[in-house]
């Protein structure tokens, strides 16, 4: 982890005082991560786990409807092997999404299999089944982090999306509640072109300062409900306005750059993978692309193999699913019309794969 600025620097040493009591085994993973950091070796890819896709409500920009089911998901054993595996590698976090894992019957059991001990933990929710008595339960059980969608600022806009009166109040209450729980929070937003320059960005914004909260910036990608959807791609300009608020106000970021006035390029495969309910491992969640599947072979195999596909070996400084044009037209579209996610042996040439 690189932290140039007071915003970034504080919110590591927070989180590694609160470790070394309550997880040291997670604070050694990121300890020894610094280290190999500053010799220029790159940490272990955060796992992205969707282990169920139910949800509760259905969104405009959801994707998980979109894959194809297929006879066996994930099961509690398999999370345990998955589990072990990562403790192998020495990743270090988990990222629980959905559908809505508050909508899991055996969210619980998840998250035990998952072996909070070794791992710190993030849950992706809409906060429709959150009050304060379940955030505080989450984090008796070691969720680290909380991640709510929060798609406007706009209270009219935000329900109308979510076609549910009184959520925005709801979600904001949950918000405050998380931290005052000792949670990390994090909001979760959506930019379109025809949002990205809204006064609601900016109102967001200056809410997450006044909280001490994060605002996860995820542009656009024309997947899923979105299928082709290339009218709502941010342009260049588009970009660079949200890299020029991350560089004046530190807590509004996104994945290709997750600290104040950094680029890091696209994350697929190099800090996060995304593994399916069927347990399909994707280069991210945006990337409907299966590079081969935990129930069938080895995460460690898997990955490698993804780290050697030509698109993914050397960190691309775009995000491939959501900027890079020459990717989204090539390969993306390939998806599309089918079910997904798509082999990688229909989307990449031999020579791409390496």
């Amino acid at each position: 982890m690189s932290c140039n600025n007071s915003v970034d620097l504080a919110d590591r040493n927070n989180t590694r005082e609160r470790l070394r009591t309550e997880k040291p085994n997670v604070l050694e993973k990121f300890i020894l991560i610094d280290q190999n950091g500053a010799k220029g070796i790159s940490p272990p890819p955060v796992i992205e786990l969707a282990y169920r896709y139910e949800c509760n409500l259905v969104c405009d920009h959801c994707f998980a409807s979109k894959f194809s089911s297929k006879k066996k998901s994930l099961s509690l054993e398999d999370v345990r092997n998955l589990s072990s595996q990562a403790h192998s590698l020495g990743i270090s976090q988990f990222i629980l999404q959905g559908g809505e894992p508050l909508f899991w019957p055996d969210f619980d059991e998840v998250v035990d299999a998952i072996n909070p001990d070794n791992f710190y933990i993030g849950l992706v929710t809409n906060a429709t089944l959150l009050d304060e008595a379940k955030i505080v339960h989450l984090r008796t059980i070691g969720i680290d982090k909380i991640v709510i969608s929060l798609d406007s600022y706009d209270v009219a806009k935000y329900e109308k999306n979510r076609n549910k009166s009184g959520l925005f109040k709801h979600t904001i209450n949950m918000l405050l509640a998380a931290k005052a729980a000792g949670l990390r929070v994090v909001i979760n937003t959506v930019a379109t072109k025809e949002n990205v320059r809204d006064q609601a960005l900016l109102d967001l914004v200056a809410f997450a300062k006044k909280h001490d909260f994060v605002v996860y910036v995820n542009f656009a990608t024309p997947i899923g409900s979105w299928e082709g959807r290339y009218d709502l791609l941010l342009d260049q300009s588009d970009a660079e306005y949200i890299y020029q608020l991350n560089k004046e106000h530190g807590v509004i970021k996104r994945d290709t750059f997750p600290f104040q006035g950094e680029k890091v390029g696209c994350p697929a495969f190099r800090s996060i993978v995304y593994i399916t309910e069927y347990g399909d491992v994707l280069p991210c969640p945006f990337l409907h692309i299966s590079m081969g599947n935990i129930l069938d072979e080895p995460l460690p195999a898997i990955i490698d193999r993804g780290v050697r596909v030509s698109w993914f070996k050397n960190r691309p400084a775009l995000c491939l699913a959501a900027e890079d044009r020459t990717f989204i037209d090539q390969k993306i579209a390939k998806t599309y019309s089918r079910p997904t996610p798509v082999s990688m042996y229909e989307i990449f040439t031999k020579e791409e794969l390496g």
